[in-house]
C-alpha cells in the first residue's frame, strides 16, 4: 500500500465528511459508485453478532440518491443542527481484486441553533472503495455505530 494511496484514501474520507458538514445534500451521492453501492448504518451489537439488519440501508444508487431528496428539498420535519464529523485512524489495504479495503473511525458532533453542543454519534466505517477514472467511490460503506440510540431519526447521512 503506497502513502499516495493512503492520501487519496483520506481526501476522499475528508471530501465526503465536509460535503455533509456543508449540507450539500445533493453532492453525497456522487461519492458512491452508481452501477453497485451498498451504504448501511448497523449498530455495533448487531454487526458483532453478524445479525443482517441495518438501522438504515440503501442497496442501490437510486436508493442513495432518494436518502437526500426530502433533505434537498427541506420537507423532513427533524431537528436541524449543524454537524461536524471527524474521521481518524484510517487504514488502507489493497484487495487481490484491485479494489480498496479502508477502514477508519468516525465521530460526529452536533450543536444546536443555540450553542448547544453534544454527540450525535460514535462509531466506525468499514469501506470497499473502487478507483474510478482519477478518483474514488464508494463501492461499499457500512458504518458500524457505538451509540446506537441516535436521535433525528438519521434524517441526516453519516
Amino acid at each position: 500500500m503506497s502513502a499516495e494511496l493512503q492520501q487519496r484514501v483520506e481526501r476522499l474520507f475528508f471530501d465526503y465528511a465536509d460535503t455533509l458538514d456543508q449540507k450539500r445534500f445533493s453532492d453525497w451521492p456522487v461519492f458512491f459508485t452508481p452501477e453497485a453501492c451498498d451504504y448501511r448504518i448497523v449498530s455495533r451489537e448487531n454487526f458483532d453478532a453478524n445479525l443482517p439488519a441495518p438501522l438504515m440501508g440503501c442497496y442501490t444508487h437510486g436508493m442513495v440518491k432518494d436518502r437526500v431528496a426530502m433533505l434537498i428539498a427541506d420537507s423532513l420535519t427533524y431537528q436541524k443542527t449543524n454537524q461536524r464529523r471527524y474521521v481518524s485512524n484510517v487504514r488502507v489495504d489493497r484487495r487481490d481484486d484491485g479494489t480498496i479495503e479502508a477502514r477508519s473511525n468516525l465521530l460526529v458532533m452536533q450543536c444546536d441553533f443555540e450553542g448547544n453542543l453534544s454527540t450525535y454519534m460514535v462509531g466506525r466505517c468499514e469501506d470497499v472503495i473502487v478507483e474510478r477514472g482519477e478518483g474514488l467511490t464508494f463501492n461499499r460503506r457500512t458504518v458500524i455505530v457505538d451509540s446506537f440510540s441516535i436521535d433525528n431519526v438519521l434524517a441526516v447521512p453519516l
